[in-house]
């Protein structure tokens, strides 16, 4: 993608823009932030972490191969000092079997689960066998 603007002075200034950056932009308090989340990182097994779902899971491509992402706030986790009630934007990338089961509910548009999905605190635990699980 291509974004050209005008500057009145400065002529024509052309900013690409590739498919695989994205740029969140988002107001809060009416102050802009532009980036890009941080990666959430991996819990170990017997941890667990507190996270709310902002957005529904996509695939991306990663130098690890194809992954699925999705933006969350962080509540708790043991590797974070999370000082703010509002906790931490982050994404998660992930293979675990567990977000393409999430995905599997999404898709099959259950009311309930979608409302629960993005309403409801989950708590992600890494079983000893490295197994991902969500409970809401």
């Amino acid at each position: 993608m291509v974004i050209v603007f005008k500057a009145p002075i400065f002529g024509y200034r052309v900013f690409h823009l590739y498919a695989s950056f994205v740029i969140e932009f988002y107001m809060s308090d009416k102050k802009y932030t532009f980036g890009q989340p941080s990666l959430m990182k991996a819990i170990e097994p017997g941890q667990k972490a507190s996270i709310k779902f902002l957005s529904n899971p996509k695939t991306v491509e990663t130098e690890w191969g194809s992954k699925l992402s999705v933006d969350i706030l962080l509540l708790s986790h043991p590797l974070y000092s999370i000082s703010s009630p509002k906790g931490i934007k982050m994404s998660w990338q992930t293979s675990a079997r567990v977000l393409k089961d999430i995905v599997e509910c999404i898709d099959a548009n259950n009311e309930e689960f979608n409302k629960d999905y993005k309403e409801r605190i989950w708590e992600l635990t890494v079983a000893e066998d490295g197994s991902y699980w969500l409970n809401a």
